[in-house]
């Protein structure tokens, strides 16, 4: 076995993935202080399931996730895995390699995986024990390791002598059976303690069951005469209560008799009196005819008077009415008169008044015409003076600006032709800055397509790599639920086979007599088992052929009479309990009738749809020869009145008919599966075996595909490494031709702005010439400007005297006009307000004349509908009162017809009070003789329902069990029973089971006790096997180690003398282990006084020794040759030359005496500040 690769994933300074793939010889990891090289050594303790965060040299577990830097976020996780070839199968796994993981999360949980499947870390652990690798081993010595091992206590000391001796499997072994040995004997303390307790309660419990038992014989025989006493008084009340019967047949008659007599006599008494009934509601509806005729005529005279009154009213209103219309139509002549004159009077002051209006009107416009040209003169020439003194202000300033331009156009001219001989320069530049880019740019074409090449195929690797690793997923899910299936269904199995051999589920009498016949060979061979055991019996019929079975499904088949007296005699013996046997030579069956096969719903006889050998037919046929078995409980039932009740029917659900028609059902409880558990059995191994096979397949085409994938792995990292050098070449390329880029830019970037500058020039010298032609021509405006103001001061001063003189004229004509329209406008506004007042008038006039017109119509119209009811209404008078007539004649006559049938009904009311009264009396008799036989019947149903109570027995039932014996001698016998039942006082009659229960119980715990003793003895044992292998291994290797270590010192130091001492030789299992040394030159002394050189190579002679005698596979050396100087670094280094030919080494080194041994050099570099790389090199074919 050898170490053949080691990943690291966000390891410490481990960022990115990085895979050490080592080969067999020495292997030097060197590289600066810092850069993280022992952090490889650490990831392997890691992994091996270092729990120690010191020895990580950490604070805590996270503490070993890259934490990030300036650049790179920090990682949620950390992963090593070791990869080990196991050709030899040295680990005890059937892989020939293997692959260690452990995963670390930021949250302190911790994986682990071997294969790709997650374990525990005690799995790790044992797969390394005695190999000399492991957390406890020799296979890695750093600086921390040297020291414990020089300076730790003897005892410390002795733990790297026992992974050397090999003896840490029995270590383990041994402290494993100690701490199952503290738990055996807690268990039997306690079960001892209940062992105890249960013998305490027995005897009491014993002599309850006696007492119980007595009892329910005495019941028993109590139950027999209850029951003959209870049918005898059954039968006794049965003769009283026919002959009450037989009275009550002839009162019943007679009731009955008269009973229609009295319904025939009701009916005509009930018809007369409905007749009667009808006549009087004749008679009532008459009469109120009669009085609603007379209300309504009545109402008819009220309602001609009233009409009358109205048609009067009617009368006075249209003349009152018409008066007053005569009134206010005189009115309304009148004022329509007057305001015909106020109109005149209003047109004619509205038309002087337009005149004023327009004369005024003249007069204003000219005024203020007059008025407004002279202010517009007068601002005008105020105005023109205030813009002359302005004007000559502008020239001034415009000459003076026009001087300024002049200058600063010049001074700009001169800048402007220095600015385009620069740009002309920085053209040429970039001329020359553009050519270099074009052969960068073709040079990076050619690489960009190699790295499309590079990538399509690292695309196209990854994709099949991911997919190996998704199928070893499915391959590893598939594989571990086969194997929880498999192992799940190989302790089923195993449960089921023991629960068959144990017996379970049977009687404890009968699983300690087959143990026994067991042990025994003469029994063995003439018995043939147990009934449950010796069948088979379909799932569907498991629970029907259980029930009917019973108890007989224990039952143990004999050959002969004689076996079964013999297995009699060894139940008696040995306290085993009951037992029931079928001898094959003396059991019997009668062969049955099977035309019910016939029949619907039923599946055949017990015996006839169940499996077994037929050595035992008589037995199975004595048992389920007259048991039919049907499909449902009606089948069953039809069967069972069909047959008379004459054999026993199970149905599939488990419901039984009893022969002699009783039956039992209801809920079924949990069976004891006794017939269902050997079909179990065969199902699961089947199972198993199915499993078995899918096992070996699934683990071949998961070795396949691993190897598949590190194959993908390995061409991976080449594509990866090509694109990592080509993408490096690429990048040179870039950064040259962005600087180049970057210089043009910067120069393009000088040349605009240098443009833009020029542009700015050009235009600020022609916005210069602008402005200086712009200030010449407003100075010749201005010029122009102050001689046109000039002559409109002088005009203005010649007209001003003249338009004073006719605004003042104009003033005075306005004034007076003004004063005539006043008197005009309040004339017209007095004309206009009496006008409104008097058509006023005149409407409020005409609407009183309209009103009154209608109301005059609406009174004619209401008198004459008045006449008219007048009219209507006596007609109806007339009409009610020959009604009236008619009515009064039908009354009398309706109440002629009631007095004669009153006459009638009283008659036949006094011949059914005699009917009544006759009645009343046999139906006294009736009730009398019902009470009798009621009394009789309850008395019958409660001696019944008491027979059913007491013993759940009918009447019917109870006959066939009576006693031939006088009644009197019975009822003495029971009295006496009675009075035995009362002696014994409170009886517990659970007493029987719970003694049988807690003696199983007693007899189980017993058996477990003894059991418990026996493992006791067996882990005692095996603690002592385990101490002397200790001490033997221990001694020997200690002696081995001891002369190698002198040899090994002496090579190393050249000279010398080393000595191994045990503390206590006469305790192998605890002593220490001293070291003594005496390098050349110097005194025998122990290796505290030694320096620090010579303490590091007493440990490596230690540890050389070691190896020689018990090598590791590999080994992983962190910087032990630190301490030594050059002289020891080269014997050191060629020491492990030669115990490389048998060990693998890993040596983290910075000494070039040890780097010059290796065969393969890794260097770790950290390019990136917190990232550690790695290189490598074969120093073969360097």
């Amino acid at each position: 076995m050898f170490l053949k690769k080691l990943e690291i994933i966000g390891f410490k300074s481990f960022a990115d993935r990085v895979v050490l793939n080592f080969e067999k010889g020495i292997t030097a990891i060197v590289g600066p202080n810092g850069s993280g090289k022992s952090n490889i050594s650490d990831a392997v303790r890691l992994v091996l399931g270092e729990q120690s965060i010191k020895s990580l040299r950490g604070n805590k577990l996270e503490d070993v996730i890259f934490v990030g830097t300036e650049n790179r976020k920090p990682l949620s996780f950390a992963e090593v895995t070791l990869t080990l070839d196991n050709s030899d199968h040295m680990l005890p796994l059937d892989f020939t390699e293997v692959v260690i993981t452990r995963k670390i999360f930021r949250s302190g949980e911790s994986e682990f995986y071997i294969n790709k499947t997650q374990c525990r870390l005690k799995d790790v652990f044992e797969l390394f024990m005695d190999t000399g690798i492991g957390r406890d081993g020799y296979s890695i010595i750093g600086q921390g390791k040297i020291d414990e091992i020089l300076l730790s206590r003897p005892e410390d000391r002795r733990q790297i002598f026992e992974e050397a001796s090999g003896i840490s499997k029995y270590k383990y072994k041994k402290e494993e059976a100690q701490k199952k040995l503290v738990v055996t004997n807690e268990n039997i303390n306690r079960i001892n303690d209940i062992l105890l307790e249960l013998q305490n309660q027995l005897e009491p419990l014993h002599e309850q069951k006696i007492k119980a038992e007595t009892f329910l014989k005495l019941q028993e025989e109590k139950k027999r005469i209850d029951i003959t006493i209870y049918c005898h008084d059954i039968d006794e009340l049965f003769k009283k209560l026919n002959n009450f019967k037989s009275d009550y047949t002839v009162i019943e008659k007679n009731v009955l008799k008269l009973k229609t007599e009295i319904e025939s006599k009701k009916n005509t008494l009930n018809e007369a009196e409905s007749e009667l009934e009808s006549f009087k509601e004749q008679l009532d509806r008459k009469k109120q005819d009669y009085y609603n005729s007379i209300n309504e005529i009545e109402t008819l005279n009220g309602k001609i008077e009233l009409l009358n009154e109205k048609v009067k009213n009617s009368e006075e209103n249209i003349d009152r009415l018409k008066k007053s219309l005569e009134d206010s139509k005189n009115k309304s002549s009148l004022t329509s008169k007057e305001i015909g004159v106020i109109n005149d009077s209003i047109k004619e002051i509205e038309s002087k008044k337009q005149y004023f209006e327009s004369e005024l009107s003249i007069l204003i416009s000219r005024y203020e015409s007059i008025k407004e040209e002279s202010s517009l003169k007068q601002m005008e020439v105020e105005s023109a003076k205030e813009d002359v003194v302005d004007i000559l202000n502008e020239i001034a300033e415009n000459n003076n600006i026009l001087s300024k331009t002049e200058i600063m156009k010049n001074n700009l001219s001169e800048k402007l032709n220095d600015l385009v001989k620069t740009q002309n320069n920085l053209l040429n530049d970039i001329e020359l800055k553009n050519h270099e880019i074009n052969e960068i740019q073709n040079n990076i074409e050619s690489l960009n397509s190699e790295l499309v090449i590079f990538n399509d195929d690292k695309n196209l690797t990854e994709e099949k790599l991911k997919s190996l690793e998704d199928n070893i997923k499915i391959q590893n899910g598939k594989y571990e639920k086969t194997l929880n299936e498999y192992n799940s269904a190989i302790a089923k199995l195993r449960l089921l086979r023991d629960m068959d051999k144990e017996y379970e589920g049977y009687n404890h009498s009968i699983k300690n007599l087959m143990k026994y016949i067991e042990k025994n060979e003469s029994l063995r061979k003439n018995v043939l088992g147990v009934v449950g055991e010796l069948i088979d019996v379909r799932s569907e019929y498991s629970l029907a052929i259980e029930i009917a079975l019973g108890s007989a499904i224990q039952d143990v088949i004999t050959e002969t009479t004689e076996s079964a007296k013999d297995l009699i005699s060894v139940l008696k013996k040995n306290n085993f309990g009951r037992a029931t046997f079928l001898p094959l030579d003396n059991i019997t069956y009668k062969p049955f009738d099977k035309s019910f096969n016939n029949c619907d719903g039923v599946i055949g006889l017990a015996s006839d749809i169940i499996d077994y050998d037929k050595k035992i037919e008589k037995a199975i046929k004595f048992i389920l020869g007259r048991v039919i078995v049907t499909k449902d409980l009606d089948t069953a039932i039809s069967l069972s009145r069909k047959f008379k009740n004459q054999f026993k029917l199970v149905t599939l659900k488990g419901e039984v008919i009893n022969p002699g028609g009783s039956i039992t059902g209801g809920s079924v409880l949990k069976s004891q599966n006794i017939l269902k558990r050997k079909e179990d059995i065969k199902l699961e191994d089947i199972k198993c075996n199915k499993l078995a096979k899918e096992l070996k397949e699934l683990e071949k085409h998961k070795d396949t595909l691993t190897k598949e994938m590190e194959k993908t792995k390995e061409k991976l990292d080449n594509i990866i490494n090509n694109i990592n050098i080509k993408a490096g070449i690429l990048n040179d390329l870039m950064k040259n031709k962005s600087s180049l880029e970057m210089e043009i830019e910067k120069l393009s970037t000088i040349i605009k702005q240098s443009e833009l500058e020029e542009k700015q020039i050009r235009d600020i010298i022609n916005s210069y010439d602008k402005e200086i032609n712009k200030y010449k021509d407003n100075i010749s405006q201005l010029n122009q400007k102050k001689a046109c103001l000039d002559k409109l001061i002088r005009d203005y001063k010649d007209n001003k005297d003249s338009s004073a003189d006719v605004l003042n004229k104009l003033e005075v004509e306005i004034t007076n006009l003004k004063i005539e329209l006043a008197k005009y406008e309040q004339k017209l506004m007095n004309d206009v307000s009496k006008l409104n007042e008097k058509e006023l008038e005149y409407s409020n006039i005409t609407g009183s004349i309209i009103e009154i017109e209608k109301s005059i119509d609406k009174y004619e119209n209401l008198k004459i509908m008045y006449e008219k009811d007048i009219n209507r209404t006596n007609e109806k008078s007339e009409i009610l009162n020959e009604r009236l007539k008619k009515i009064n004649e039908e009354i009398h006559e309706i109440e002629r017809k009631i007095e004669t049938k009153l006459k009638n009904i009283n008659i036949d009311k006094e011949i059914l009070d005699k009917l009544e009264n006759e009645y009343s009396k046999e139906i006294e008799k009736k009730r009398l003789k019902e009470l009798n036989i009621q009394k009789l019947e309850m008395e019958i149903e409660n001696i019944k329902n008491k027979l059913w109570e007491d013993y759940e027995m009918t009447f019917n039932n109870a006959k066939a069990n009576l006693i031939n014996e006088n009644i009197l001698t019975l009822r003495q016998q029971l009295s006496k029973i009675n009075a035995s039942i009362k002696e014994l006082g409170i009886v517990n009659l659970n007493a029987i089971e719970e003694y049988k229960n807690l003696k199983e119980r007693y007899d189980f715990l017993k058996m477990q006790y003894d059991d418990l003793v026996e493992a006791k003895n067996s882990l005692n044992s095996i603690i002592d096997d385990a101490n002397k292998i200790i001490k033997a291994k221990f001694k020997d290797n200690f002696n081995l180690i001891e002369a190698q270590f002198k040899e090994t010192f002496k090579k190393l130091f050249g000279g010398g003398r080393a000595e191994l001492i045990l503390t206590n030789p006469d305790d192998l299992l605890n002593t220490g282990i001293e070291i003594n040394v005496q390098p050349p030159g110097k005194k025998l002394q122990n290796i505290s006084l030694l320096s620090g050189g010579e303490k590091a190579l007493v440990a490596i002679s230690l540890l050389f020794a070691m190896i020689l005698i018990r090598p590791t596979p590999f080994c992983i050396l962190d910087e032990i040759d630190a301490a030594l100087d050059d002289a020891n670094v080269d014997r050191f280094a060629s020491y492990l030359k030669d115990l490389s030919r048998e060990s693998q080494f890993i040596v983290v080194t910075h000494r070039k005496g040890t780097m010059s041994v290796a065969d393969t050099l890794y260097g770790v570099t950290m390019q990136e500040k917190g990232v550690s790389k790695l290189l490598s090199l074969k120093l073969e074919s360097a």
